[in-house]
């Protein structure tokens, strides 16, 4: 069975986190960005992972519009699914948001695995915008490496993975 974790990152962290998800799978896994293969065929998966980041309460588009694009194949497969942020106290409303409704309802494992601010790889916008609304004034990373391995072990549990 063929699993791809496909998913969007604009700084990087979804990216780190996708791997660190895929080196704890038993099976070989495909990652496939958004960001450089916007269109990706999924027809020869059998389980699809995806994660996205929140970026100012959203999830990205790239992410969003993929998922509508995909629906009919989507929900013939076996779906995982995350976000990476850092607004914790909204972090549940941002899952909900992050995916629509029928995957939502497809996913076997999600997970909320926390995020980082990387200002080294922000523009000046994003890092006044983070300075304003986060209180953040440098770099800081509050990644949840307990919740990456729940995650994995729930999807290494199920059956159908």
């Amino acid at each position: 069975m063929k699993t791809a974790i496909i998913y969007y990152s604009k700084h990087g962290t979804t990216e780190r986190v996708t791997h660190l998800i895929g080196e704890k799978l038993t099976n070989k896994v495909d990652y496939i960005s958004l960001k450089e293969c916007p269109r990706p065929d999924i027809r020869t998966y059998d389980r699809i992972i995806l994660g996205t980041a929140i970026y100012a309460g959203s999830p990205n588009r790239k992410v969003t519009q993929f998922c509508h694009n995909n629906q009919p194949l989507l929900e013939q497969k076996v779906i995982g699914l995350f976000i990476c942020c850092m607004n914790e106290e909204q972090e549940a409303e941002e899952m909900n948001k992050a995916f629509p409704e029928f995957l939502q309802r497809l996913s076997i494992p999600k997970a909320i695995l926390g995020g980082e601010f990387q200002f080294d790889k922000m523009n000046f916008i994003e890092r006044f915008l983070t300075k304003k609304i986060a209180k953040v004034n440098s770099s800081v990373s509050k990644l949840r490496y307990d919740a990456i391995n729940e995650f994995t072990s729930q999807i290494k549990d199920n059956h159908l993975w």
